[in-house]
């Protein structure tokens, strides 16, 4: 962890204290920021643009949202969802299509700020934005032998798990499989799911999370094999006898998001907005404070952030938010710029080092 022993130049320190001050007078907030900037757009397969299919269509893709914003895959039984699909068009800011190589898709976005209102009626959690990248070593055993998952070699398989992850609101990270992966990891070991190696290959590829698969194709067309998630150094494991490729990379996707969305969701609450303080070190300029706040501001559980004081190189703030001090912690921790740290003077809220 970098830290910063340098006291902040004295203009730097008035002119931030000073422009905190104004802040505070007007009452201004940091913009919004997101990391899955597609949470609320969704892609719904159609058979034409007739309007009877394009109100199909706008409640496949509300609750298509749904799921991606709770991490709730039972969010389409919920009744007050049911309730909105039938009027999902009042949801919706715009739609388009588009022609792919599987056919005519529906584009469809909808409204943020009220989709977030619905999940609260309908009592389900909210998961922010700000999601871990999973990183997927995908072993095939078919006719051919023991071979890696690639958009080259399999393109069938890649596009079923970059869709099965977007549906799920995760980012994916396929690996590049390239001549310094090979040197690190062979198909042979993937299939065992050797740990050493499996950690070994992903080490160039930086803060993820790591998903490992090994399936094989049956003469049956079923795919059987097994999906390894990686959870604070331990295996999580979900075995797979799918009928189809599409259900086993949803399998897969499933495992991943099922996971981080009950780490990270939060629950509705019924007593309004929890206020929490938040103390950041290492802010040496506005420029420091203003990604801060947005990096916080930009989570969905955040509502407003309020600065309240400035001391050399600290700013405590005051943050009006949805979840309760533990689950913002949870939260906070997915962004790197964000060091905890321990200080017995502090008695109350949380202290990160600012790392930009």
């Amino acid at each position: 962890m970098r830290c910063y022993n340098a006291p902040m130049p004295a203009i730097v320190s008035k002119l931030l204290r000073l422009t905190l001050c104004t802040l505070l007078a007007l009452g201004v907030v940091a913009v919004r920021a997101e990391i899955v900037s597609d949470v609320y757009r969704a892609r719904v397969p159609v058979d034409d643009r007739r309007a009877s299919t394009l109100d199909r269509a706008r409640s496949d893709g509300l609750v298509q949202v749904v799921v991606k914003a709770s991490g709730d895959t039972q969010a389409a039984e919920n009744e007050a969802i049911l309730a909105a699909a039938k009027k999902a068009s009042r949801f919706l800011r715009s739609y388009g299509f588009e022609e792919s190589e599987s056919g005519l898709v529906a584009l469809l976005d909808y409204d943020e700020a009220a989709l977030r209102e619905l999940l609260v009626q309908a009592g389900l959690p909210l998961w922010t934005a700000n999601r871990p990248r999973v990183l997927a070593w995908v072993v095939i055993h078919d006719g051919d032998g023991r071979h890696f998952a690639s958009a080259s070699e399999t393109p069938l398989i890649h596009a079923a798990l970059q869709q099965s992850f977007q549906l799920r609101g995760l980012p994916l990270q396929l690996p590049l499989l390239d001549l310094e992966d090979a040197a690190r990891i062979s198909p042979g070991e993937a299939w065992r799911q050797s740990s050493g190696a499996l950690l070994r290959a992903s080490e160039r590829y930086g803060e993820v999370e790591l998903l490992a698969g090994r399936v094989a194709t049956l003469s049956d067309g079923r795919w059987v094999g097994e999906w390894r998630l990686l959870d604070n150094g331990r295996w999580v494991v979900s075995s797979v006898d799918a009928a189809s490729l599409d259900a086993f990379a949803e399998q897969g996707a499933a495992l991943a998001a099922d996971l981080y969305a009950g780490r990270y969701a939060v629950a509705p609450r019924d007593q309004g907005d929890e206020r929490l303080r938040i103390t950041l070190r290492g802010i040496h300029s506005f420029a420091h404070y203003r990604s801060a706040c947005e990096a916080i501001r930009g989570l969905e559980s955040v509502q407003r952030v309020v600065p309240e004081h400035v001391l050399g190189d600290e700013v405590s703030l005051r943050v009006h938010a949805d979840a309760d001090q533990v689950q913002l912690a949870k939260i906070l921790e997915l962004d790197h710029r964000f060091v905890a740290t321990d200080d017995d003077s502090v008695q109350a809220g949380l202290r990160y080092e600012y790392i930009p």
